[in-house]
């Protein structure tokens, strides 16, 4: 989903950012990027049980292939 404002002021940007972060459920993990030459700010919401599953599996794959 995106949305897109023109024009607005630095009131409206933070509010409408607080109203986006206060939408998700508690101990959701964010990854937040910011890039001050070009003027943009990109936010992920980010699965921490996913990821740490896909760690152990990569893990597990390393470990398996030194083995052999």
């Amino acid at each position: 989903m995106s949305i897109e404002f023109t024009g607005v002021n630095k009131d409206t940007a933070s509010g409408e950012f607080k109203n986006f972060l206060e939408s998700f459920p508690e101990g959701t993990i964010f990854k937040m990027v910011i890039n001050s030459k070009r003027g943009y700010l990109r936010v992920k919401t980010k699965n921490a049980s996913k990821s740490r599953w896909r760690k152990l599996i990569g893990r597990l794959r390393i470990r398996r292939s030194k083995v052999k």
